[in-house]
């Protein structure tokens, strides 16, 4: 048996996944998590951690990496660093885009961000907001004659976007290819949700033991339109 082989089974036993029905594609789904200056750090990091954990049969599922509209370092929350992998005009095309909030106003006033976002929307597997992330996907377009969700601070916000059927005290809504979160740790729950609609129910509750994360998908209140 050859080595990766051996190391994929192996992350499975630790993550107590038997492996079976999980996704077997070799070539992991490209995951870009976009962070701008003052995003929410859960919001990034909670599904950051969740689809760099995530295995498969082959190993991992996921190759996760940062993109900002540069890559000029930025700071999160007002005491964390970060500089991105990638900019808006060099990031590897990503399968799925995950934008967190925190201060979205500045991401939308850049004009370049709100295009960069509404092309990749013709051409990601998913897109998924976290919290005021979800007003991006609404500017770009993404969500017309879509149900929303977003944090309990700003859901006055998100129904100014008229095309937008924004629903109130629910987790998470999966509209078949986007999916919103209602924030912070929601984006937790919302990403294993997503390992398991494309790796397996297995996949995501591995990994949920893995963060020691007590995820409990059948008591969230969820829509899923699909």
């Amino acid at each position: 048996m050859k080595t990766h082989i051996k190391s994929a089974l192996f992350i499975c036993l630790i993550l107590g996944s038997s492996c079976q029905g999980l996704a077997q594609d070799a070539k992991p789904l490209n995951v870009a998590i976009f962070v701008h200056e003052r995003v929410q750090l859960l919001d990034f990091t909670g599904p950051g951690e969740v689809f760099s954990d995530a295995h498969g049969s082959k190993g991992h599922l996921f190759n996760v990496y940062t993109v900002a509209a540069t890559e000029n370092e930025i700071t999160s929350q007002g005491f964390l660093k970060v500089r991105p992998q990638y900019s808006i005009k060099n990031a590897p095309a990503p399968d799925i885009l995950v934008i967190p909030g925190g201060d979205t106003n500045i991401p939308l006033a850049n004009k370049e961000v709100v295009e960069w976002v509404s092309k990749v929307g013709k051409s990601a597997k998913y897109m998924m907001s976290v919290c005021t992330g979800v007003l991006l996907l609404a500017e770009a377009g993404i969500l017309d004659g879509k149900k929303a969700t977003t944090h309990y601070c700003c859901l006055d916000n998100l129904e100014k976007y008229s095309k937008v059927t924004v629903l109130r005290g629910v987790r998470y809504i999966d509209n078949g290819t986007v999916l919103t979160t209602e924030g912070i740790s929601a984006g937790i729950d919302g990403a294993l949700y997503l390992v398991q609609k494309i790796g397996g129910k297995e996949a995501a509750l591995g990994t949920a033991k893995y963060m020691m994360y007590d995820w409990k998908p059948e008591q969230l209140n969820v829509v899923i339109t699909e």
